[in-house]
């Protein structure tokens, strides 16, 4: 059977049905996407000499993860599949050079240095004391919903998913929502 002329969202429900052929189509169709995706978040995060062998290690994982685990199945809009293609592929990129310690760039300058610099410049809490008054007061200011994530987030060390899974929340929504926290926390130190 020949997938070729098929449309993108019956190609979709094929490949969630487990269909090995459609799967192939599918491969050979969004497989270019999946690598530009994760070529643009390497560019954008992250700065060494094993890019290459980094991108395809990350598309391998996509693949092997919207096959093996049936994502597929998970995606609302079908029509769209190509833009929630580019974000899984984004993410799983970002997390795998978290999870490798490999430094994440932002902009010009490293996260972590950005980081080390920031901590530099703050007067950091000499006690135990004033560092939890400091949890206190950005606890203050942050709803319930932000104070669970941040207590799982910061204070547990949980990654994404598992606050995703806890939370009952989409990961991009959880990711979306501890970014908008760290904003609120640091427009609340200024």
């Amino acid at each position: 059977m020949n997938y070729k002329g098929l449309q993108t969202v019956s190609l979709v429900v094929k490949c969630a049905e487990r269909d090995a052929i459609a799967w192939a189509e599918f491969v050979k169709r969004f497989m270019p996407l999946i690598n530009f995706s994760i070529r643009r978040a390497i560019s954008k995060y992250f700065h060494g000499t094993n890019a290459q062998e980094e991108l395809k290690d990350i598309a391998q994982e996509v693949m092997f993860s919207l096959w093996n685990k049936n994502r597929l199945s998970e995606v609302r809009n079908k029509e769209n599949i190509d833009c929630w293609l580019a974000i899984i592929a984004r993410n799983a990129t970002i997390n795998r050079l978290r999870t490798e310690k490999k430094e994440v760039l932002i902009g010009e300058e490293s996260y972590f240095e950005k980081f080390r610099t920031a901590q530099s410049e703050e007067k950091r809490p000499t006690h135990r004391k004033d560092a939890g008054e400091t949890i206190k007061s950005i606890l203050a200011i942050l709803s319930p919903r932000e104070k669970v994530m941040f207590d799982l987030c910061f204070q547990k060390s949980l990654k994404l998913k598992d606050i995703s899974g806890i939370m009952r929340l989409p990961i991009g929504t959880v990711s979306s929502a501890i970014t908008r926290m760290r904003k609120k926390i640091k427009c609340s130190k200024t």
